[in-house]
């Protein structure tokens, strides 16, 4: 029941937001594509996460040995074309009653936001989950941010399944935040929205590996 309301919050959203240029739900649906990419540097395998050559790429992992309903961490790597002012991504495939990660280009760097939504208004600040900041890069053309979640594997209502399918969702805006160091800020209605469905599978990184990387980036 809960997937199902979360797919019909964001048809809803879609069908109501849509401006010219949007893509429609058929539209997002066929440009949708999951593969893995792994960094022969760090040796982290990502499940990664497009819709179109000139649009973010959202990559998720986890350590293997996470499990179902319990509390680990979890990786979330962004890279975004210039022409984005911020990107969105919901854990739990819907914008309401799900963790957000809301993310935009600061200067040098990016800023990474935890935000909860109740309802069709500004997602507000969300302290069950917080994010630490690994590396944040903004060359001209892209901006590219990698984080760590705690709180992000499960909330209340909802959690993420380390061996089933999960249901992801992402928006976009071109605006630019009010207030870029502001984790805080405000921000404009998304120009796009949508969402996708993947295993984790490709994502998993061995425990040991994933410690490494997440403890040696503090």
């Amino acid at each position: 029941m809960r997937a199902i309301t979360n797919f019909l919050s964001l048809v809803s959203l879609l069908l109501f937001s849509s401006q010219e240029g949007h893509a429609s739900p058929a539209e997002v649906s066929k440009r949708q594509s999951t593969s893995q990419y792994c960094n022969p540097e760090t040796q982290i395998c990502y499940l990664e996460y497009s819709w179109g050559p000139t649009a973010p790429v959202l990559r998720v992992a986890i350590p293997d040995s996470a499990s179902t309903g319990a509390n680990f961490q979890t990786l979330l790597q962004i890279v975004s074309p210039s022409t984005y002012g911020w990107v969105g991504f919901s854990w739990g495939g819907g914008m309401t009653l799900n963790p957000l990660a809301v993310v935009w280009p600061n200067g040098n760097g990016a800023t990474v936001s935890s935000r909860w939504a109740t309802g069709r208004t500004l997602p507000q600040a969300y302290s069950s989950a917080t994010y630490r900041t690994i590396a944040a890069e903004n060359n001209g053309t892209h901006w590219t941010v990698e984080t760590v979640c705690s709180g992000c594997s499960q909330w209340n209502g909802g959690r993420l399944s380390t061996t089933g399918v999960n249901t992801f969702a992402w928006a976009v805006s071109e605006s630019p935040v009010s207030q870029p160091s502001n984790p805080s800020s405000g921000f404009q209605i998304h120009d796009n929205i949508g969402m996708f469905s993947a295993s984790l599978e490709q994502g998993k990184v061995p425990q040991a590996t994933f410690d490494q990387y997440v403890q040696g980036a503090q």
